[in-house]
């Protein structure tokens, strides 16, 4: 097989972090390269990126993951890529090497999901936009399986993206007709962000797994199976609300972290009061007060904490210039609206003790 180099070691680069460091499988200890496309699978997630540009393409083979970093080494130009008694062996211009391959028949990975029903066809800026709006909030790990995806719910003509981890909510939603609900691996929807789609992206779905599929790329991942919380119960409007500068709130949280040790876990205080708000940060190695400017006065006051981390994830997450805090005690969550969209996310409050 001939290809450029560039090209090559760019795909690797995208599908590297699939590949599974420990697997009684060895075969998926490398990327296949098969029917134009490479792939890397740990079982549970697979992935294709098509190559551009193949000439003289071979049987299916298995670059090893020792090889990654051989490659992306090289210089540019055209690679040619071909396997000898159970060896890749690579070469371009004055350079040769050989690495001993793996059996591509025992690369293990779900080949096909049924694609005859009529797929949701979703922008793929559209759809990486809203996975980047609500991707922070879904839990890494834990013991509740279904907190570990994304639920994507479409139905009323729209298609709604959550993520929870217990202290934190974030939703946001496009425009679709359709009818349909499953909770996607966290995995999963990091790679549909991260990956080139471009175009539109189908969504094709069975009761075990669900395939994200674009001219370039395929991603296929089993789906959590379960039922979803009851989210849209957690979205209680507060009593009282403030618009504010996103950024300036922003930039004070971080000063306040600053201010702190990784060790830290203090929270910051908010006190909400007229047409400002009190920050406070008291940790073991600092004592910070700063007073932030509100565009909408509060109608009563309010002493409430959060851990900062928890709360700039979420003011992150946003893209415009202001949004909307919703409050109604010191026990009870925050929402936070953004300003040009239906986005939202929810903070849960942490207990704090009066200076």
């Amino acid at each position: 097989m001939k290809i450029e180099k560039n090209e090559l070691s760019g795909k690797i680069g995208q599908l590297k972090s699939i590949v599974p460091s420990r697997t009684t499988i060895e075969a998926l200890k490398g990327v296949l390269c098969a029917d134009g496309y490479l792939i890397a699978s740990d079982t549970n997630l697979t992935v294709k990126a098509k190559l551009e540009g193949i000439e003289e393409e071979t049987e299916p083979f298995i670059i090893p993951a020792k090889a990654f970093d051989f490659i992306n080494s090289l210089p540019d130009g055209e690679l040619d890529i071909s396997i000898k008694s159970g060896n890749i062996v690579i070469k371009t211009g004055k350079i040769k090497n050989q690495f001993k391959t793996l059996d591509a028949a025992l690369f293990a990975y779900t080949k096909s999901i049924d694609t005859e029903a009529e797929p949701a066809k979703i922008s793929a800026l559209k759809l990486k936009k809203a996975i980047d709006h609500v991707l922070y909030a879904v839990a890494t790990n834990g013991n509740n399986q279904q907190m570990t995806g994304m639920f994507l719910e479409c139905k009323g003509g729209k298609l709604n993206f959550v993520g929870l981890d217990g202290h934190r909510i974030a939703w946001d939603c496009i425009e679709y007709d359709g009818n349909f609900q499953i909770i996607v691996p966290r995995s999963a929807m990091e790679n549909v962000k991260k990956l080139n789609f471009e175009g539109d992206i189908s969504i094709y779905h069975d009761e075990n797994g669900t395939l994200f599929k674009s001219d370039g790329y395929e991603v296929y991942t089993r789906i959590i199976q379960g039922e979803y919380f009851k989210y849209k119960k957690m979205f209680m409007s507060g009593e009282m609300f403030t618009i504010i500068d996103r950024r300036v709130l922003m930039e004070a949280i971080n000063r306040a972290r600053l201010c702190g040790s990784a060790e830290d876990k203090a929270p910051v205080i908010m006190d909400m009061s007229g047409d400002t708000i009190g920050l406070t940060y008291r940790s073991t190695m600092a004592d910070f007060h700063e007073e932030i400017p509100v565009i909408e006065p509060f109608e009563k006051d309010l002493k409430i904490a959060f851990d900062p981390r928890l709360m700039m994830d979420s003011l992150k997450a946003f893209e415009c210039d202001t949004v909307t805090l919703e409050l109604t005690s010191a026990k009870q969550p925050a929402l936070i609206k953004a300003d040009d969209s239906d986005m939202t996310a929810l903070v849960l409050p942490v207990n704090f003790k009066e200076a």
